[in-house]
């Protein structure tokens, strides 16, 4: 019988696989009626078996089980796709980009075990993390960054839960797949607009 943490994390692949191949196709740009039955097609696809494995169990074999981070961003993406609405606005995307990118630029490179200092330790209950986090989405509830307290507020009731098999925060919040997203992201903006003529270039922190 299959765990509920495999189910878990079979859907977020799914999702992410339904959310690659909706935008690529654009599938906003056909009627809502083909979109849904698109949606309804995709859903089958992704989850009926071929061979020994489905679709969505081979991405998980390749990506792992997916954060809540990428989880909310696939799902955005989806929604954009088959309603024509953006769920979250071009403030609230970016301020999550910056915070994963310096989320992972924190994590990965002292996790590798370059240096004494292992902050993936934090996320097995460390209290202080926790504390942080909580600042954290208190300061973005009230800077109304509504996307950042979604991730982190569903983050911590995944963990909860025990959605994922991992017993590590950290591993609910990011994944490697959303920062090197999110560096990728940051890097185009950044050169979009240096590459603007001067007259129309941004001063830094303007939105």
């Amino acid at each position: 019988m299959i765990s509920a943490n495999a189910v878990f994390g079979l859907f977020g692949c799914g999702l992410l696989s339904f959310a690659a191949v909706a935008t690529v196709f654009r599938l906003r740009r056909i009627p809502v009626g083909a979109r849904v039955a698109a949606l309804l097609a995709g859903g089958i696809a992704l989850f009926v078996p071929f061979g020994d494995l489905s679709p969505a169990a081979y991405v998980r074999g390749v990506t792992g089980d997916l954060s809540v981070s990428t989880l909310v961003l696939a799902g955005a993406a989806c929604i954009a796709q088959l309603t024509g609405r953006r769920l979250a606005g071009q403030r609230d995307l970016r301020a999550l980009m910056w915070l994963v990118a310096a989320a992972a630029v924190f994590l990965y490179p002292f996790a590798l075990g370059f240096t004494p200092f292992d902050p993936y330790a934090f996320g097995y209950g460390s209290a202080g993390f926790v504390t942080a986090l909580l600042l954290l989405t208190l300061a973005a509830w009230y800077a109304r960054l509504n996307l950042i307290v979604l991730v982190v507020v569903a983050a911590a009731l995944a963990y909860l839960g025990g959605a994922y098999e991992s017993r590590n925060l950290w591993d609910y919040l990011i994944d490697p797949l959303v920062s090197m997203y999110a560096l990728v992201w940051l890097s185009a903006g950044l050169r979009g607009r240096t590459g603007l003529p001067p007259a129309h270039r941004m001063p830094p922190g303007v939105s």
